[in-house]
């Protein structure tokens, strides 16, 4: 990669929609988090205990995916649905995390590369809805997203 800290945005800004929180957010739903041992200032969170949530993600036009981890609260699942104009990209279930867990910010999330995903993009896409689907499993942490442009 091209240096810095691959846990933080790249090429990536995002507009909240409901019951979404990031570093923005206030008092103790400001999201930030130690991941895989390197501090990380700004991640996006998605959902709560009862409650779907979702983003609007914005990337520069010719971006052609967009890379990210994403983990699912401790002891639960996600579904996470991308789409562009109401049109489903892809729809992606990550992991359960141990990590994910109590407020931020979090003190020991760890990722593999099995919490790695990468959506591709339809042409000339550049705003990108990001959702949980199931209020029972709404929580998800979106860590590290970046723009790919090749």
């Amino acid at each position: 990669s091209g240096g810095g800290n691959e846990y933080e945005p790249q090429g990536v800004t995002w507009t909240l929609g409901s019951s979404a929180y990031d570093k923005t957010s206030s008092g103790s739903s400001a999201q930030s988090a130690t991941v895989n041992g390197v501090a990380v200032s700004n991640l996006l969170k998605l959902g709560t205990s009862s409650k779907v949530g979702n983003a609007t993600l914005h990337v520069a036009a010719g971006t052609k995916k967009i890379g990210l981890y994403c983990v699912a609260w401790k002891g639960k699942s996600a579904k996470v649905k991308f789409s562009v104009g109401g049109t489903e990209v892809t729809t992606i279930s990550p992991a359960a995390n141990a990590g994910a867990t109590g407020n931020p910010p979090y003190a020991s999330i760890s990722v593999a590369s099995s919490d790695y995903f990468e959506v591709t993009l339809p042409a000339g896409a550049t705003d990108v809805k990001v959702e949980t689907l199931d209020p029972a499993n709404g929580r998800a942490l979106f860590i590290g997203l970046k723009a790919i442009t090749e």
